[in-house]
């Protein structure tokens, strides 16, 4: 791998210019190195409800775009159709029909079927954003875009007549722009992407999964996955992208303490995280502005670079100082960050310059007004959707939570078609989702499971209960 960090192309991307005898810049981001769907505007509200984004999703991992269809538009095709006859009399009663049928009371389409959510129009510019996001991170598009086409096809055939013909009237579109020279979102963990390609071939593998469950496992992967990210990004180049950071819960309806798992190790760690996520943006993007235009690199793949090539640590590092000062000579304004110094590492020359460059990038935007603005408003984006997976426990403050219906849906998933699982394997599954539980709430689960008369047991042994299929 051949890595050489350009300060030409640092000032195009940032926008370096001379004002005043003094350097300035923009802190850009998505130009070389694409992490989040975010912007630093303090005016745009996060997107907390993904029912609007799903039909963006599903028509991208099919390579096209949805054309938006009015109700009267559907209503005027359906009825210029030369094999539809409407009795003399009946015009109005049919137009009745296909609006309560297929339409909601606000005139948007109801996704009574797969096909119908293709159709869900994604017209806002940050929720389409998501969407793209959501096709790059969370698997492998060739592989789910056959999943799609399957389930399609299944979809048509158990539809009836009617949704078949309103169907045949729905339109999807090439794209605008060219698939080959999109620039897409980073993955930087994998832990999630074998269990959600998993997750979402069942929930699309029946009609009711599909009405029910669709945008709920949407929105849970867009939690747990930029979740998981975020923790990653925080551990630098010692960052593994195969496993899941041990991120706790605990059940909405229990009993909790500061001395919990859920108190120590729940959202107390990620908030702090999340607060900081601005700033590897930012980091990644300098690391990304290289004299040629090489495949983006992130911590983890300079890690294994240099764990293949150990001599081009001081290389890099020196590679990585070039920039780090550079950009510490145009920030004039931050008494904070000018005091910070160098530091050492026993996990050599190129952690410790990518520390020394976060830290300096970081500190800037924490201790000074007109920046400190955008950083706090860009992680405000998830910070505000991680809301309807928290739950505010008095003096303990807020803490991830667990309703009942995240728990049938979690125990869904984790199951399938299986007749039961070891009650401690279901644990497990949740686990690989990014959901982790304490001993005591574990506890809750089953006396959850026992009140549903889901278990089955055969002695008091973990190993030895098992959790029968939710109908």
């Amino acid at each position: 791998m051949s890595y050489v960090l350009s300060i030409p192309s640092f000032n195009r991307t940032f926008a370096v210019k001379e004002e005043d005898s003094k350097l300035r810049m923009t802190h850009n981001n998505g130009i070389r190195f694409k992490l989040l769907p975010y912007v630093t505007s303090s005016s745009v509200e996060a997107c907390t409800d993904l029912s609007t984004v799903v039909g963006r999703y599903l028509a991208k991992i099919e390579r096209k775009e949805s054309v938006s269809l009015s109700m009267q538009e559907l209503i005027t095709r359906l009825r210029n159709d030369e094999e539809l006859e409407i009795q003399l009399g009946t015009d109005e009663i049919f137009s009745q029909v296909v609006r309560h049928m297929f339409f909601d009371a606000n005139g948007q389409i109801r996704p009574i079927n797969l096909r119908m959510f293709l159709q869900i129009s994604c017209k806002d510019k940050n929720e389409t954003k998501l969407a793209d996001y959501l096709v790059d991170v969370l698997g492998d598009q060739e592989h789910l875009r056959k999943t799609l086409e399957k389930a399609l096809k299944k979809a048509d055939d158990q539809s009836n007549a009617l949704e078949r013909f309103a169907a045949s009237k729905f339109e999807l579109k090439a794209p605008e722009s060219s698939l080959k020279s999109e620039q897409h979102y980073q993955r930087i963990t994998n832990a999630l992407v074998e269990n959600f390609e998993k997750d979402f071939e069942y929930i699309l593998g029946a009609r009711n999964r599909t009405r029910d469950y669709l945008v709920p496992l949407l929105e849970f992967y867009y939690f747990a996955y930029t979740a998981q990210m975020i923790l990653q990004l925080n551990r630098f180049l010692d960052g593994d992208r195969e496993k899941c950071i041990p991120l706790y819960f605990c059940l909405e309806w229990e009993k909790t303490s500061q001395n919990r798992q859920c108190f120590r190790e729940g959202w107390n760690i990620l908030q702090d995280a999340i607060s900081r996520v601005f700033a590897h943006v930012i980091v990644l993007e300098i690391l990304n502005q290289t004299e040629d235009e090489t495949e983006p690199i992130d911590y983890i793949k300079l890690r294994e670079f240099i764990n293949c090539a150990p001599e081009e640590d001081h290389r890099i590092a020196e590679e990585i100082k070039k920039l780090t000062d550079y950009y510490r000579s145009i920030i004039t304004d931050c008494s904070v960050m000018t005091e910070l110094s160098r530091r050492q590492s026993q996990d050599g020359e190129t952690v410790a310059e990518v520390k020394y460059l976060f830290d300096s990038v970081r500190l800037q935007f924490e201790n000074t007004t007109q920046r400190n603005r955008p950083y706090n408003s860009y992680a405000k984006n998830f910070r505000d959707y991680c809301r309807k997976y928290l739950k505010s426990r008095g003096r303990s403050g807020m803490m991830l939570s667990i309703s009942e219906e995240m728990l049938i849906f979690l125990t869904k998933i984790s199951i399938k078609d299986q007749e039961k699982v070891r009650l401690n394997d279901i644990f497990t599954e949740f686990e690989s989702r990014g959901v982790y539980l304490d001993d005591h709430s574990k506890s809750e689960v089953m006396r959850y499971y026992e009140k549903l008369n889901l278990i089955e047991k055969k002695s008091d042994s973990g190993d030895a209960q098992y959790v029968k299929r939710i109908l």
